[in-house]
């Protein structure tokens, strides 16, 4: 992809005001994100996002790793998040590919890690994408699932509101998600906190059963999307 410095700049003058915008409305998206990569670190070996977006985690991310494969369904929104990547050019490299979360193009066990940060609730099919995490990352592998909470949800719709959008988000329980991951036999923690619930899935030991079990360890998730 051929960028201009002129196009970085404009991009991340944009990417800035929207920030601003979304602190006078209630929503800080550095401090989530910093909220949601505390709870996500370390991340191991071959990383998988989903969900570029315009590439704010991507680029916190990149700070702490040194690869990542990401993958969007929107070209203009990955293309908004390669400009961000290009101005504050962080240590890590990242490859973007448009892929759907529906039919992810790697055989079983192909990554150590997969993130997804504020993008579960646009899928469609959410447990169709959540086999294909199950099924493409490794046993000993990481899965790192962030969506907004009860306050970053109404934060959110109230700001497409004033903009005379709607904010869709197809319905979901993260409680649903913990049970699906502890049928594989896996350990899910959720974690609240700065407009953000953050699922932390790890394979448990011994074989399958999920011995820790769930902990709420601080906010609230009681927002149907969410809990």
């Amino acid at each position: 992809m051929r960028i201009s410095r002129q196009e970085v700049f404009d991009n991340h003058s944009r990417l800035m005001e929207r920030n601003a915008f979304y602190r006078r409305c209630g929503y800080d998206s550095d401090r989530s994100t910093a909220f949601i990569l505390a709870q996500a670190l370390p991340l191991p070996g071959r990383i998988l996002e989903i969900g570029t977006g315009k590439g704010r985690f991507l680029m916190a991310l990149l700070s702490h790793v040194s690869r990542v494969t990401t993958i969007d369904i929107d070209p203009a929104e990955q293309r908004c998040a390669r400009l961000n990547v290009a101005y504050a050019k962080p240590p890590g490299r990242a490859r973007f590919m448009i892929a759907n979360a529906e039919n992810l193009p790697w055989p079983d066990h192909s990554f150590d890690s997969v993130v997804s940060v504020n993008a579960l609730h646009h899928m469609k099919n959410i447990p169709h994408v959540i086999g294909e995490v199950l099924r493409i990352a490794r046993p000993a592998g990481k899965i790192v699932l962030a969506d907004f909470n009860t306050r970053g949800f109404s934060i959110m719709n109230n700001i497409h509101r004033e903009e005379g959008r709607i904010h869709e988000c197809i319905p979901y329980r993260f409680k649903d998600l913990v049970k699906r991951f502890t049928a594989h036999g896996w350990t899910a923690v959720l974690r609240s906190d700065y407009c953000q619930a953050v699922l932390i899935a790890v394979k448990a030991s011994g074989g399958g059963k999920n011995r820790r079990g769930l902990r709420i360890l601080k906010g609230s998730l009681d927002r149907t999307n969410n809990v």
